[in-house]
């Protein structure tokens, strides 16, 4: 009972950042740091070489710093462009609809991770009791996360999978010279 109610509380915040947020801004935020990652690893080269030539930077936490930058552009450009759409939406007078939309979102997105938290402690329930079997199979919320683990999981994993090939494909990491 008590982690159904974890779980109803961690719903309904969801739906409160999504109506706050919209659904242009939420999805953002849910892929911006995988759209970062992939801008990152992409272009770190690029701002290294950059930083090399143009300030002469030499340092063995060059590399890092230039994953950062690269990762915190990607994250600002996906921002704005989520920014600029909302506004778009808003000016339509689809504000509402955008809310909406980004309460269903979030709602999506709560479901995951705690079906992924739900999916953490069956692993650790493996080593040693952390919840108790009981407990878990008397909570609807238990009973969520296996329908989602079992029948949404497979297919999420698959599609990530597919397009964070896609884009490393379709992304060439372009040389200064390029630039």
């Amino acid at each position: 009972m008590l982690l159904d109610i974890l779980v109803v509380l961690a719903l309904a915040f969801g739906v409160f950042k999504g109506v706050q947020k919209g659904f242009f801004v939420s999805v953002v935020a849910f892929l911006s740091l995988l759209i970062g990652t992939i801008g990152a690893l992409k272009f770190s080269n690029v701002v290294k070489d950059f930083l090399q030539q143009q300030w002469g930077w030499e340092s063995s936490f060059l590399p890092v710093f230039s994953f950062v930058i690269a990762f915190i552009l990607a994250i600002l450009v996906v921002r704005l462009a989520a920014q600029i759409a909302t506004k778009v939406f808003e000016a339509a007078f689809l504000g509402l609809f955008n809310r909406l939309l980004g309460a269903i979102f979030q709602l999506f997105v709560v479901i995951l991770v705690m079906s992924l938290l739900y999916a953490l402690v069956d692993q650790i329930n493996s080593f040693f009791i952390l919840v108790s079997p009981e407990t878990l199979n008397q909570a609807k919320s238990y009973q969520i996360y296996l329908f989602v683990s079992e029948h949404i999981f497979p297919s999420l994993f698959q599609m990530v999978a597919y397009l964070f090939e896609k884009s490393v494909d379709v992304l060439q990491t372009p040389t200064p010279e390029s630039i």
